[in-house]
Parts: C-alpha cells; sequence; structure tokens
C-alpha cells in the first residue's frame, strides 16, 4: 500500500492496524507515560500562561511557551513549526499558523531574542508531587511539602492531570539585568556613603556650634556662681539651646536686679537701724549723747583704763542758776541755751572724749588717757568759752556760766564711784560762788 501523500490523512480501513503506527508517524502517547521533555514544555507554557497578560490564549501560550529551559532543562532550538505542520500540543489543539500577528505574542528569551524560556525559575512536579524541576529550592527526585502544593497549578492533559508547576521560584535576571542591578547598587552604595559623610560633617558642625553655645552658658553659671549675677549669652535660633540660653538670660537679669534691690533694700535697713540707734543714744535737743549711753561707755572706758594702767577723770558740770533763766527768759530761751552749751563742749575735746546730757541742765565728760590736772585745765577752758559766748544775740539781758567737778582717781571701784565723787566737787564749786571748776 502506497503512502498516502503529503498533508493527506488515509482513508478509513487503509491504515496500519490499530496500535501501530504508521511510518514517519509518532506513537501517541498514552496518559501517565508522557516525556519529561513534553511535561516540561508544558509547565513552561503554565509559567508563561501565569505572568503573560490577560489577552494571550491558553493554547497560543502553550505552543509558544515551549522553549529553552534554563537551569539544565532540555534544550529546543529548532525553529517554529510550518502553518501546514500535522503535529498537535499536548492538549491537542494543532499549532497555530505562523503570521505577522503572532510574532508580537511569542515568548522571548533574556536578551529579546524569539523562543527564549520566561524570566524566571518554577517549581515543577510530576502528577505525585515528586519534583522534576527545583528552581533552586528542592531537589530532583524530592517532594513538594505541602504549602508548595496548595500553591501549585496542575497541568491539565486531555482532561488529566499530569504534572504541577509552581511559579514560587527565583527570578533570574539576564547579563545586562545583573549590570543595571549592579549599576544601581553601587549608585546606591555611593549615595548612602556620601550621604552618611554629609551627615557626619552636618553633626560635627552642629556638634561644634553647640559645643561653644554650651560653653558660653557654663562660663555664665560659674560667673554667677562666683557673685556676677547680670549674664548674658547668645541666644539665637529657634532650637532648644537658644530657648535655654533665652531662659536664662531672663532668669540672671531678674536675680540681678533683685539682688540690687535687696542689697539697697539691705542698705537702707542699715542706715535706718544706726539713725535708730543714734536716736537711742543721742539726746533729741542737744545732740549729745544721752545717760544711758554715757553709763555703757564710761564703764568700758574705766575697765579699759585700769587694765592698761592709763590714766582717767570723769567731769560733772552744771548751768548757774539755769531755773531762772528758764524764769526770767522763758522755757525756749532755756533749750537755746543747752544746745550752746552741749555744741561748745563737743567742739572743744577730742574725739575719744565722751560727752554727754546727763539730765536736765547737767553735763558729764569722760576724759581717758587725761590726768586730774589736765582735765582740770580743759574744764577751765570750756567754762571760760561758755561764758565768753555772745548770749547778748539770744537776749540783751542774758547771761551764762557753768560750774565744774573733776575727779580721776579711779582707785575708787567703779566709773560710777568716779562720777559720784566729781559730783560732790561740783557741789562744793556752786557753795564756793559759781562759775569755777573744783578737782582732787
Amino acid at each position: 500500500m502506497r503512502p498516502p501523500a503529503d498533508g493527506m490523512r488515509p482513508r478509513p480501513g487503509e491504515g496500519p492496524p490499530e496500535g501501530r503506527p504508521r511510518e514517519g508517524e509518532r506513537a501517541p502517547q498514552t496518559q501517565g507515560a508522557l516525556p519529561q521533555a513534553h511535561v516540561q514544555r508544558a509547565a513552561y507554557s503554565a509559567a508563561a500562561q501565569a505572568s503573560a497578560p490577560s489577552g494571550a490564549s491558553a493554547a497560543g501560550q502553550s505552543a509558544y511557551g515551549a522553549g529553552r529551559q534554563r537551569d539544565g532543562g532540555p534544550a529546543d532550538d529548532r525553529d517554529d513549526p510550518p502553518a501546514d505542520d500535522p503535529r498537535r500540543a499536548l492538549d491537542g489543539s494543532p499549532f497555530p499558523p505562523r503570521g505577522d500577528g503572532d510574532a508580537g505574542r511569542r515568548p522571548r528569551d533574556r536578551n529579546g531574542r524569539p523562543g527564549g524560556p520566561p524570566p524566571f525559575r518554577f517549581v515543577l512536579a510530576d502528577k505525585h508531587y515528586t519534583v522534576l524541576l527545583g528552581a533552586g529550592q528542592y531537589g530532583p527526585g524530592s517532594v513538594l511539602n505541602e504549602e508548595s502544593r496548595a500553591k501549585a497549578r496542575p497541568i491539565v492533559v486531555k482532561g488529566d492531570t499530569v504534572a504541577y508547576v509552581s511559579t514560587e521560584g527565583v527570578v533570574t535576571p539576564s547579563k545586562q539585568e545583573q549590570e543595571f542591578l549592579d549599576a544601581m547598587q553601587s549608585s546606591l552604595l555611593a549615595g548612602a556613603g556620601a550621604a552618611a559623610a554629609l551627615a557626619l560633617g552636618l553633626g560635627m558642625l552642629l556638634a561644634g556650634g553647640l559645643s561653644s553655645r554650651l560653653s558660653k552658658l557654663t562660663g555664665a553659671v560659674r560667673a554667677m556662681q562666683g557673685g556676677a549675677l547680670r549674664q548674658q549669652v547668645p541666644a539665637e535660633g529657634k532650637d532648644e539651646v537658644a530657648e535655654l540660653a533665652g531662659a536664662f538670660n531672663d532668669m540672671s537679669e531678674q536675680l540681678a536686679r533683685s539682688h540690687e534691690e535687696l542689697k539697697a533694700s539691705h542698705q537702707t535697713i542699715l542706715e535706718q537701724a544706726e539713725q535708730l540707734k543714734e536716736l537711742s543714744i543721742r539726746d533729741a535737743l542737744t545732740s549729745l549723747y544721752n545717760r544711758r549711753h554715757f553709763d555703757e561707755q564710761a564703764n568700758t572706758l574705766y575697765h579699759q583704763a585700769v587694765r592698761h594702767k592709763r590714766p582717767i577723770s570723769l567731769v560733772i558740770g552744771d548751768i548757774d542758776f539755769f531755773k531762772k533763766i528758764n524764769d526770767n527768759f522763758s522755757h525756749a530761751t532755756g533749750d537755746v541755751v543747752l544746745r550752746h552749751v552741749g555744741s561748745i563742749l563737743r567742739q572743744h575735746v577730742r574725739l575719744s572724749d565722751l560727752v554727754a546730757r546727763y539730765g536736765g541742765e547737767e553735763f558729764v565728760l569722760a576724759l581717758p588717757d587725761t590726768d586730774g590736772k589736765q582735765a582740770a585745765a580743759l574744764c577751765d577752758k570750756l567754762r571760760s568759752l561758755i561764758e565768753a559766748y555772745p548770749w547778748h544775740e539770744v537776749h540783751p539781758n542774758l547771761k551764762v556760766t557753768m560750774s565744774m567737778g573733776v575727779f580721776a582717781d579711779y582707785a575708787v571701784g567703779t566709773a560710777e564711784a568716779m562720777l559720784q565723787k566729781a559730783d560732790e566737787l561740783l557741789y562744793k564749786a556752786k557753795e564756793t560762788g559759781r562759775n569755777r571748776v573744783c578737782h582732787v
């Protein structure tokens, strides 16, 4: 029997016995016994269909997804089948005719040439989940785990599942893509290094400025600790250090102002206290010391004289006929007389001498480092000055004199005892005619 012409199918009954292929034809593959190359082609087709645009047909992806497999897969360098190729795909559909419209849908390799594998690796297993291609994750002959089985997609041929494919493999960039990725990585590393250097430089610059400002603030605090309360530090900017500097300046100004006010108030208090003290120890009319202060200071001078064995004299004087002055010329005139007598006594004694109004018209003196004769001579001078004063300016008929008693022996035991002796001598001067000085 002659073989049929090319492209012609034999008429029924003219073929070879059932189960035997014609001469030049392939033997049909039985279910479950597909060659591994066909399974891999179908896996490529399924993987490409999973990553292809939604408009691509399953039949076209099954046919055109079969190409060279990467990483150890089978190689198929044959050209595309002719338009009248009688071969069929694994799913039984004929290869689509070759045309210009199909060229855009043909799978291409990593370098852009048509017919290459998809740009990724995938896991391929047979229907029993035994790994045929591990995609760098499973070894050949291993079994998929439950998680990978759930992700796997079945490869169905004529209604039967012959294999499983999963796109959980890793992407395998081409040489050009790898160079691009390396360039990007180098650029990123260079950018990160430049950013780190810039950040470091800015950090050092900011740290230097911050350190300088904090140093000024610390110096101002130490100056305040030393007593200079009014301190001012630069408070430029709006950061925390500037706010701290501004608060410090306000605090320093307030402290300095408060300290000055407190110091002024303290000085005022001291002056007032001194005035109160003077008022408490001074006679209001004559501005001489009063009796209480004289008693305290005379006792101190007496003990110093005894301790150092130095002379001391106590004097008591009384204005003669003072009651008649008040009666004849008025008490106001008597006050004027007391003020003038007190002024004469104060102006003609030493700073170390003590002069006081003892009461009424009586005046007392404590003369340290002065013996009896010296004290008597001083008192006689004072008596003469009082008598010679132009009293007629106060009143035409006014005349004023003073009698004095002087005692200079501290052996009597106390300053009070010496003053009593001086008072006895004063009475003696009164009894012997007034306007005189009596002493021992």
